[in-house]
């Protein structure tokens, strides 16, 4: 067996119960790698698990880079809210051996897959688990036309506008007025932030429905992948964003529902 352990770089505490459950996993006779962000892991495709330690972002940055290895993911919460994570860190040790008899069930998520064709040629890549939001640079008015299967939805004026997964539904979307969705549904969530247009609201379309954006606007925007990495948007560039043909696989060893677990983690938000 072959485990991956991602903990992170700039939180102390990941990175020290990462190697200590090194420790726990050699004495089993398991191959471990970590990835801290700053070692490199050369083989990333023959992981039988991957185990994150930290919060939701680390979790979101481990999904972008794993995801498509079809790995399945055990997120272990050092974070505060931790929507991701099935497990805090003081249970890991006790749900260690089901953990490697597999004894678990699967929840797999919707994956967004973006790319931006740009007016020459060249294009750019990304993917995202939570959202791709798109804004100007320089904070001025937006004006983003959405295309839905080729056809016309409409101009949406105002910060910005986000699409969205149904995980991502619990995140930035939701603080924009979004509707929560269960994971478990193949939708696009489409949000507009800060709409002038008081008539553009929260559209929920198929997940198998392609989303094209574009813009005449003459100012630069940027496109930001779950709040962590940008993709340039250039002008008269066209921005497609559809589902991903994978999904990431994360473990659930306390066979909770989504409904549960969603109110105990918007609970302990409200207490931040």
């Amino acid at each position: 067996m072959r485990i991956l352990l991602v903990s992170n770089y700039y939180k102390e505490a990941t990175q020290e119960v990462a190697y200590q459950t090194v420790e726990l996993l050699t004495k089993r006779g398991i191959q471990v790698e970590v990835d801290n962000e700053q070692e490199v892991v050369l083989e990333q495709s023959n992981f039988d698990i991957i185990i994150v330690f930290g919060g939701d972002g680390t979790i979101l940055r481990a999904t972008r880079k794993y995801a498509i290895c079809g790995a399945p993911v055990l997120g272990v919460n050092m974070g505060t809210v931790g929507f991701l994570s099935n497990i805090e860190v003081d249970e890991l040790e006790h749900y260690l051996p089901r953990l490697l008899e597999h004894s678990y069930h699967l929840d797999e998520r919707m994956i967004l897959q973006v790319s931006v064709q740009n007016t020459d040629g060249s294009s750019h890549q990304g993917c995202c688990l939570n959202e791709m939001v798109v804004k100007s640079v320089d904070h001025q008015l937006n004006n983003i036309n959405v295309e839905i299967d080729s056809d016309q939805v409409g101009n949406y004026r105002g910060d910005g506008l986000m699409v969205a997964t149904p995980t991502g539904s619990t995140a930035y979307s939701l603080s924009c007025g979004g509707p929560v969705v269960d994971p478990e549904l193949e939708v696009l969530l489409i949000t507009p932030i800060a709409s002038q247009i008081l008539s553009r609201k929260p559209m929920v379309v198929g997940g198998n429905k392609v989303i094209k954006l574009s813009s005449t606007d003459r100012h630069d925007h940027v496109i930001r992948l779950d709040g962590q990495i940008e993709i340039p948007w250039e002008l008269n560039a066209i921005v497609t964003v559809k589902k991903a043909d994978y999904k990431l696989k994360l473990i659930n060893l306390k066979s909770t529902s989504f409904f549960d677990h969603i109110d105990t983690r918007l609970r302990r938000s409200e207490e931040l």
